[in-house]
């Protein structure tokens, strides 16, 4: 299956470039197809289509031949249940693979498929009320969501004082949750300097908007010590270390039947949910125009997806502690990873010349939420308010970025002269005349 539908990717035209090259093939299945080259157990990289259809069909007919005494909600949420479910199982037999092996290409099949669901119940609730949109959720979370209104929200700004009691009284779960979040984007952007840009930048986010969102609103010690330099700093230390440890780590893969002791296989099943490979970034920002807006609209997506957070917590009055929270940045981890390496791939090779499959979901994804937080929160904020912040927001990512891209530039350069004039000034041995 997998071959036909190669020789199919010969065939296409692309509309400014004629039959692609082999080497355009090649690289796009890198970004959108990726195979598994060396397969060790091949019965479960077999495309078993027609079992998973009977599987399918039959738990289908068990499931609708039985009684529907749930009642109305019930009944509704087993549909919707089933719908998701045979969505996922076409998923896996007809979606590509993405860029990513391990630890199965269905497993990727399948995050594709459920962001293409989660895409359409956004579309969905794009059209509903606030009210309506709210209900829904809870509906389908089958329990309400308490409500929590601005003045119920924590102030960080309210006692500025640097004392003990005041630094103690900012520590709690979050700030776990913010450095683990600092070390899932090192992971996924693997670059240092990158995720300090956004580190940076995230903060004059929440300084630009906190007369719309007060709880943006933190003292300056709070944003510069406790934020930036230690939830911030460690999660980006912790990201690159692990970075630098799986660059540095030897690939070699055995197959488990080759493992004679069941601790190893053991520890082989659980190493089968590691990268294969693991593949060092290089942005280069000033490489190529391309590259530079690349980044730029990186960073733009990147602090817009964590704003939505803030947002959509803020316009539906949901607590800071509920799961619907922690599931969304959970899913939004998920769909990243493949995404950035799709975006990574579309910017740094010249060969190819369309964007994934995934990163382009993703980005109907990001753009979908960003409209119901403009549709349902149009009418709580004071527009000029909001568009005031929103610009000063825009231009100051811009212009922080580019002045940091400039900066890391320059100190570049700076490095290779200084390279350079150190090799020069070293002299060759002179050779002996005989």
């Amino acid at each position: 299956m997998k071959n036909k539908q190669a020789t199919k990717q010969e065939r296409n035209h692309d509309g400014q470039h004629g039959v692609w090259s082999k080497t355009q093939i090649t690289k796009w299945r890198q970004v959108n197809e990726m195979y598994v080259d060396d397969v060790k157990l091949e019965i479960f990289y077999k495309p078993h289509t027609v079992f998973l259809m009977v599987v399918t069909l039959g738990v289908l007919v068990i499931a609708a031949m039985g009684e529907n005494s749930n009642g109305t909600h019930g009944n509704v949420i087993h549909g919707l249940a089933a719908v998701g479910i045979a969505f996922l199982m076409f998923s896996m037999v007809a979606l590509p693979n993405g860029p990513f092996v391990r630890p199965h290409p269905a497993v990727w099949r399948c995050v594709l498929g459920v962001s293409i669901v989660y895409w359409l119940l956004l579309i969905f609730m794009l059209f509903q009320s606030k009210s309506d949109t709210r209900g829904a959720m809870e509906w389908v979370l089958g329990a309400p969501i308490p409500y929590t209104s601005p003045e119920d929200s924590p102030e960080y700004s309210a006692d500025c004082a640097l004392t003990v009691n005041n630094v103690w009284s900012r520590v709690d779960v979050f700030i776990l949750c913010h450095s683990l979040g600092w070390v899932a984007k090192a992971l996924m952007l693997r670059s240092v300097w990158l995720c300090w840009l956004l580190s940076i930048a995230w903060e004059i986010t929440e300084v630009v908007f906190s007369p719309v969102l007060p709880n943006f609103s933190e003292c300056w010690w709070d944003q510069l010590v406790l934020d930036i330099l230690i939830c911030n700093g460690v999660g980006i230390y912790i990201g690159s270390k692990l970075c630098r440890f799986l660059e540095c780590r030897t690939y070699n893969w055995d197959t488990i039947r080759d493992v004679p002791s069941l601790t190893g296989k053991v520890k082989r099943a659980a190493l089968q949910f590691t990268p294969s490979e693991w593949v060092t970034v290089q942005w280069d920002p000033f490489s190529s125009t391309k590259r530079t807006f690349s980044v730029l609209i990186v960073c733009f997506f990147v602090l817009l997806t964590e704003l939505s957070t803030f947002f959509l917590k803020h316009i539906f009055m949901i607590p800071t502690s509920h799961r619907f929270n922690f599931v969304r940045i959970l899913i939004w981890v998920v769909f990243g990873l493949p995404s950035l390496r799709q975006v990574y791939i579309y910017v740094t090779d010249r060969d190819v010349k369309r964007i994934g499959t995934q990163a382009w979901v993703a980005c109907a994804i990001l753009f979908t939420e960003l409209l119901i937080c403009i549709k349902h929160g149009k009418d709580q904020f004071d527009r000029p308010v909001f568009l005031k912040a929103f610009v000063i927001w825009s231009g100051m990512t811009v212009g922080v970025t580019a002045m940091w891209l400039v900066f890391t530039e320059v100190k570049k350069e700076k490095a290779a002269v200084n390279k350079k004039t150190g090799s020069s000034k070293i002299r060759k041995p002179e050779s002996k005349k005989e």
